[in-house]
């Protein structure tokens, strides 16, 4: 939304109607006008740190009732969020660093707002600011780590993911926390299981799948019904050739979540593995129309060198569907040429 400021000014008297005793009765109490004017222009003036928000998004806050300190304004900035009010929310945090410049945690959710709102830039610039002023904030390194992820940086997203473990699990050790996960303390409502998570894609992504998969695990033992992490760890075991495992953790997480889609896609990678193309065939149209599932199995299948069986799947696919038929005949002219250079 977006909005301007308002502000009621005062209204002074004109002293030209007054005898000189009540003008020299007035004059202190101009002078208290004054001061009150010079709260009202401080109220109207915008936070300093305007490199923080983009005012030309930014909708109005109210200003007839400024923040009176710092606390006062992150506790209605977190009512504002709550209430689903992100602008105001991020105004009034900006606020709030009028009282104190340097507060690392504020710094953090400016940029976790930003984040959401997906002004991604503003977010990384902020986490970066406040591990500056605290480099041992868990979060700023973890929002930093999963900006990195969908940048596909995994080389640094790795060095903030694996710092935001390692403090909390350093957190957790304090707590004499018992490990039930080989080489892990179990986590607790405080741990980033979203990062756990994250650091488990980069173990998976370099190989690592035993380790992938202890991490899966310790963040299911906080959200057991996660459709993600289980979809993940099912995933993980496909990647490493337990198509058992694979298919018995797709399942679950379909269970958990029957509109979860990557489940259903991978569930039916499982499949082509396993030789099972009508069962794959079917689990993909879970998700997608016959003809993109035609042409999906027969790109499939053309990686795994079934190159007659992938050309009748994508005939059917042009078949099935005439706006398929440029994606379908380039497949059906590689697999055709793979199968020819074979004779």
């Amino acid at each position: 939304m977006a909005g301007s400021f308002r502000f009621n000014l005062l209204r002074g008297l004109s002293p030209f109607s007054l005898t000189v005793p009540v003008i020299m009765l007035l004059l202190s109490a101009c002078t208290t006008t004054k001061s009150a004017e010079e709260m009202q222009a401080l109220e109207a003036s915008p936070p300093q740190r305007q490199d923080l928000y983009d005012a030309n998004a930014m909708i109005t806050v109210a200003t007839a009732n400024p923040p009176k300190d710092e606390a006062d304004a992150k506790a209605r900035a977190k009512r504002e969020e709550t209430l689903g009010n992100l602008d105001s929310s991020l105004y009034l945090y900006v606020q709030a660093l009028d009282f104190k410049p340097d507060n690392a945690d504020t710094l953090y959710q400016i940029a976790r707002i930003h984040s959401i709102k997906g002004n991604i830039q503003l977010a990384y610039l902020t986490y970066n600011e406040a591990l500056v002023i605290d480099p041992e904030m868990m979060m700023s390194h973890a929002g930093l780590g999963l900006i990195n992820m969908d940048k596909r940086q995994h080389r640094q997203a790795r060095i903030h993911l694996e710092k935001a473990v390692s403090l909390d699990q350093a957190r957790l050790k304090l707590l004499d926390q018992s490990t039930n996960v080989v080489g892990f303390y179990a986590l607790d409502r405080t741990s980033p299981v979203r990062i756990y998570n994250a650091m488990a894609i980069l173990d998976d992504l370099d190989n690592e799948h035993e380790r992938a998969r202890l991490l899966y695990k310790l963040a299911l033992q906080q959200e057991p019904h996660s459709a993600l992490i289980i979809t993940n760890l099912g995933y993980s075991y496909y990647l490493s050739g337990n198509y058992h495992s694979a298919e018995n953790h797709l399942k679950q997480a379909i269970r958990e979540d029957p509109s979860f889609d990557r489940g259903w896609t991978n569930l039916g990678l499982v499949y082509v593995r396993k030789g099972l193309y009508t069962r794959a065939l079917s689990t993909f149209e879970h998700t997608m129309e016959p003809a993109d599932a035609l042409n999906d199995l027969g790109y499939f299948l053309m990686l795994e060198g079934q190159y007659k069986q992938a050309i009748a799947l994508f005939k059917k696919a042009i078949d099935n569907s005439p706006s398929y038929f440029e994606q379908a005949q380039k497949n059906l002219r590689r697999a055709s040429m793979e199968l020819n250079s074979r004779h």
